[in-house]
C-alpha cells in the first residue's frame, strides 16, 4: 500500500513504511527471543542472554511507538529555550576550550539557568532533568557585521527515551549471562592441540622466544611513547588499537603457559607479527588530540574490553588459549554494553544503527549462537563457528577504515 501511495505521490509513504517496518521487524526479534527463553529456562546462562536482549529490542521498540521525537534548541547568550513545555534553559554564555598546540576544539560547553539555579551543558555531560536529556550536540560559529568578531551559537539536543528502563535492565542481564558462560567449564575440549604446539615449537623454541621478546619490548615502548606523544591512552584509532593488541598477546602466552599450561608461543608469535606489520607499515600513525566525544570514562574501558576480548576470540579461533573463549564473550558483551551506555550519554540515543555497531552486534550475535549450540558441535564444526567468528573480527576491524568513506558515528575512530 505504501508503495503504492509513493508511485501517486504521496509524500512520505515511503518513510512510514521503511519506520513500521523497522520497529515490527526488531519488535519480532524480540519476541522470538523472549519465546526462547522459555525454551532454555534451565540454562541460566542462555535463558538471561535471551531475556535481556528481549528486554533491550523491546525498550528501543516501545521508545519508537510511545516516546517523543527529538527536539533542537538553538540559542545564543541571552536567549531562553523551552524544552517541549518542561522547563525553561536560559544560556549565559557559550564557551570553546581549545588544544593549546594545534587549535582544534577540546570541549564546548553551554553555560546557562533554569529557573534560577545555574548549570552547564558540555559533551559527555548533559543535563538530566523531568526525564529530559538535553545534550551538547554542536555549534555554530558567525561573525559580527558590525565589529566583525566571531559569536556562537549553541544546539542543543532534547530528548526524552521512555524505553531506556527497559534497555538498561536488559544490559545488565546481557552482562549476567555473558558472566555465566565465562566462569563455566569448557567440556570436551581435546589436549591434543597442547602437544602440536610443544611439537611444533621444539626445533625453533630459543630463536622464537628471543624475537618474541624484542617485539614485545618493541610493542611496550611505542605504546608508552604514544601516550607521552598524545597525552592520552592510546586507543584512538586502529594504528593505537593494533599497538595495544601487540601489547597484550605476549600477556596472554604467559597466561596460557600457567593456566592452561598449554605452549602457545608459535600461535602468538604469528599472530603478533600480523599485528605488528600492518602497524609500522601500513596504518596512518599520525598523532591527534582527542576530539571533545572521547573525553569520557566510559574511552578506556570500552575499547580496552573490545581489545581483550578481540585477542582472545582470534587466539582461541587458531587453537591457542581456548579455555579463555568465554571470558572472550563476556569482554565483547562489555564492550557492546559499554559502548551502548556512552553512546546515550554523548549522541542522545544508545543506539544510532551506525555501520560499526552493526557490524560489532553481528559478530557478538555469531559467538552468541555459538554458545548456544556448542554442546552439541563436533571438533571440526566447533573450529568452524571460532573461525567464523574471528572472520567477523576482521572485518569488525577493517570497517574503522572503511567508515572514513562510509560516514557514520564512528568515522573519527
Amino acid at each position: 500500500m505504501s508503495v503504492g501511495l509513493a508511485c501517486c505521490g504521496a509524500e512520505r509513504s515511503l518513510d512510514v513504511m521503511k519506520y513500521y517496518a523497522a520497529i515490527g521487524t526488531v519488535g519480532g526479534v524480540g519476541a522470538v527471543s523472549l519465546l526462547a527463553a522459555f525454551w532454555t529456562w534451565r540454562r541460566p546462562a542462555a535463558l538471561l542472554l535471551h531475556l535481556g536482549f528481549s528486554l533491550v529490542l523491546g525498550g528501543w521498540a516501545y521508545n519508537e511507538l510511545a516516546g517523543v521525537p527529538d527536539g533542537y534548541l538553538k540559542l545564543h547568550a541571552g536567549r531562553t529555550g523551552s524544552v517541549d513545555g518542561a522547563f525553561e534553559f536560559t544560556l549565559d554564555e557559550f564557551k570553546i576550550d581549545r588544544w593549546p598546540d594545534t587549535g582544534t576544539v577540546r570541549q564546548y560547553t553551554s553555560c546557562g539557568r533554569i529557573g534560577g539555579e545555574k548549570t552547564d551543558i558540555s559533551v559527555n555531560h548533559p543535563l538530566v532533568r523531568d526525564g529530559w536529556w538535553v545534550y551538547q550536540s554542536s555549534f555554530e560559529e558567525m561573525e559580527n557585521p558590525h565589529t566583525g568578531e566571531p559569536f556562537y551559537f549553541t544546539i542543543l539536543q532534547c530528548v526524552k527515551d521512555v524505553g531506556l528502563p527497559f534497555a538498561a535492565f536488559g544490559g545488565v542481564l546481557l552482562l549476567a549471562g555473558a558472566l555465566l558462560i565465562a566462569m563455566s567449564k569448557v567440556r570436551g575440549l581435546r589436549d591434543d592441540c597442547r602437544a602440536r604446539g610443544a611439537d611444533r615449537v621444539t626445533g625453533m623454541r630459543k630463536s622464537v622466544r628471543s624475537l618474541y621478546g624484542l617485539a614485545f619490548l618493541g610493542a611496550v615502548a611505542m605504546l608508552a611513547h604514544r601516550c607521552v606523544a598524545t597525552g592520552h591512552p592510546p586507543l584512538q584509532n586502529l594504528y593505537e588499537f593494533l599497538m595495544c593488541t601487540a601489547a597484550f598477546i605476549p600477556a596472554l602466552t604467559f597466561v596460557s603457559a600457567k593456566v592452561d599450561r598449554q605452549d602457545t608461543l608459535l600461535v602468538d608469535s604469528l599472530l603478533l607479527a600480523a599485528v605488528m606489520i600492518p602497524v609500522g607499515f601500513v596504518m596512518d600513525g599520525s598523532v591527534r588530540r582527542l576530539m571533545p566525544a572521547l573525553q569520557s570514562p566510559f574511552f578506556v574501558p570500552h575499547v580496552g574490553a573490545y581489545v581483550l576480548g578481540y585477542v582472545l576470540l582470534v587466539r582461541a579461533a587458531l587453537g591457542a588459549g581456548r579455555r579463555l573463549v568465554g571470558a572472550g564473550f563476556f569482554l565483547l558483551t562489555l564492550g557492546l554494553v559499554l559502548g551502548a551506555a556512552w553512546g546515550k550519554v554523548c549522541w542522545g540515543h544508545w543506539w544510532q544503527f551506525d555501520p560499526k555497531e552493526m557490524w560489532s552486534l553481528a559478530t557478538w550475535l555469531v559467538y552468541a549462537a555459538y554458545f548456544h549450540v556448542r554442546p552439541r558441535l563436533t571438533a571440526k564444526g566447533d573450529r568452524a563457528f571460532l573461525l567464523a567468528g574471528a572472520a567477523m573480527i576482521v572485518l569488525t576491524l577493517t570497517w574503522i577504515n572503511l567508515s572514513k568513506i562510509f560516514t557514520g558515528m564512528h568515522s573519527y575512530a
